[in-house]
């Protein structure tokens, strides 16, 4: 076994340096999903824990890495996609576009449990009420879409009930 991976130990890894160097237009905003990912598990783990008294769920763990991992995903298909149309500038926009939202939905998400670990802080709940309502009133397609998320959500269950 031992072989085998002392044989393919420098393939792998230069397989892997490639793959690197061709996604590295795109890295700075891995690290900025990477960034806002720990961001908001440590303050939801925490304020789950000390707010809600809840103990850790490693479901809830995964659940969060995986929709990280599909954001990660979105972004690496959008570029290469981007790429071969000859498009890269573009596909950097539509990724830009698409980190801004995460940016916005996860930033939401930490400071509610941030003002709920924090009560007391005005600051964190005026930072909370200007990204959650006065956002909205500057963002009609964001407001139209807050309010029709739970009709959303369910097409989305009759489209994946129906095949």
């Amino acid at each position: 076994m031992d072989n085998i991976l002392t044989t393919f130990k420098p393939l792998l890894v230069t397989i892997l340096s490639v793959i690197m160097a061709y996604l590295a237009p795109v890295s700075s905003m891995v690290y900025v999903i990477f960034l806002l990912f720990l961001a908001n598990c440590i303050a939801g783990i925490v304020a789950g824990m000390v707010v809600e008294k809840e103990a850790f769920s490693v479901k809830k763990f995964f659940h969060c890495l995986l929709e990280t991992l599909v954001f990660f995903v979105i972004v690496i298909l959008v570029y290469v996609l981007g790429d071969l149309m000859d498009k890269p500038g573009a596909a950097i926009q539509c990724i830009t576009g698409i980190v801004y939202a995460v940016i916005y939905f996860y930033s939401v998400n930490v400071f509610r449990n941030l003002a709920k670990l924090f009560p007391d802080s005005r600051t964190l709940k005026f930072l909370y009420y200007v990204l959650s309502f006065e956002i909205l009133r500057k963002l009609p397609f964001l407001k139209k879409f807050e309010e029709n998320e739970e009709e959303i959500g369910k097409k989305l269950q009759e489209e994946s009930d129906n095949g």
